[in-house]
C-alpha cells in the first residue's frame, strides 16, 4: 500500500510526534511519502527529520512554500516539487492523511 501525508503545520506544533508515530507503524505496510507546503516547509530546515528519511520515506516539499518563507537551503535529504506534483502523486497512493 502507498500512503501519502501531507504536511502543512508547523514543525513545532504536535503533529511532528503523531507523524513520526504513524509513519513507524506504516511504514512496515508499504511505502510513504511526505509532502510539506505552506508552513510545513519549515520542516525541511528541521534537523530531527533525518529519522522520516532513516525510515526509508521519501520527502518532497513545495519550493514555493520554501521560497516565501525564507528558506533557501533545506536540508540535502528533501526533494523539490510542487503542488502540480503533488496532484500526481496523490492518483498513485492508496490512503492520503493531512496534518494542518
Amino acid at each position: 500500500m502507498r500512503f501519502l501525508f501531507v504536511v502543512t503545520s508547523n514543525p513545532f506544533a504536535k503533529d511532528y510526534s503523531t507523524i513520526v508515530g504513524l509513519a513507524k507503524s506504516l511504514v512496515k505496510h508499504g511505502e510513504i511519502v511526505m509532502f510539506f507546503s505552506g508552513n510545513g516547509a519549515y520542516y525541511t530546515i528541521r534537523p530531527e527529520t533525518r529519522e522520516l528519511k532513516d525510515m526509508g520515506i521519501k520527502l518532497l516539499y513545495c519550493a514555493h512554500s520554501a521560497y516565501q518563507r525564507g528558506i533557501e537551503k533545506p536540508l540535502d535529504f528533501f526533494e523539490s516539487s510542487s503542488t502540480y506534483n503533488l496532484s500526481k502523486i496523490m492518483q498513485d497512493c492508496e490512503r492520503v492523511l493531512s496534518f494542518n
